[in-house]
């Protein structure tokens, strides 16, 4: 896929992060992330897909740090499918989120997810072993889970199988035996 999207560098690995650029999805601590990351594995190519009011800011420091980075903005979803598909490893870094759909569509491409473990973010990803606590030195320990995900791999075939579970059918069917537990149907 890097190939179709001409961002193909040999023997590199591709981090990436999807969503809004804006305060509450830690945006703002991209560029020390991934800094971390490159220090760690030179070779990492970095891609961001979306846009807000910290793109400026954003785009900024990351010069400033020389990292191997792309900015998609906004893109169609079928674009955005692809980049997910392009990275070895996604990032949901947020200080606050809901269910973030945005995990179970990057492991439908067989990528893995590695997210705080606020809202949300640890029942969509589903794995423990991706999901880094809130606290001090967030920034650092996030990274170190990254570079441990490229450094050893993953089943890309876990995280299809899992997405597969969540088709809208059977998303009903669990919101039924929710109502039916509390109603005793």
């Amino acid at each position: 896929m890097q190939q179709e999207l001409g961002i193909y560098k040999e023997n590199a690995k591709y981090v990436g992060y999807v969503g809004g650029l804006k305060y509450v999805k830690r945006s703002d601590k991209l560029p020390e992330i991934f800094y971390q990351i490159a220090n760690k594995i030179p070779d990492t190519k970095f891609i961001i897909v979306g846009d807000g009011e910290l793109r400026n800011e954003i785009e900024k420091e990351t010069v400033k740090l020389k990292l191997d980075i792309l900015f998609t903005g906004n893109i169609s979803q079928d674009k955005v499918a692809k980049y997910m598909n392009a990275m070895d490893v996604m990032i949901l870094p947020s200080r606050n989120e809901g269910w973030p759909c945005v995990v179970l569509e990057a492991q439908a491409c067989g990528t893995c997810v590695v997210g705080s473990n606020n809202g949300g973010i640890p029942e969509a990803i589903g794995f423990d072993e991706h999901v880094v606590e809130d606290g001090e030195d967030f920034e650092n320990r996030f990274a170190e889970k990254v570079v441990d995900v490229l450094n050893n791999g993953y089943d890309k075939q876990i995280f299809v199988e899992r997405a597969k579970n969540f088709t809208w059918e059977n998303i009903v069917k669990m919101e039924i035996e929710v109502y039916g537990s509390i109603l005793k149907i």
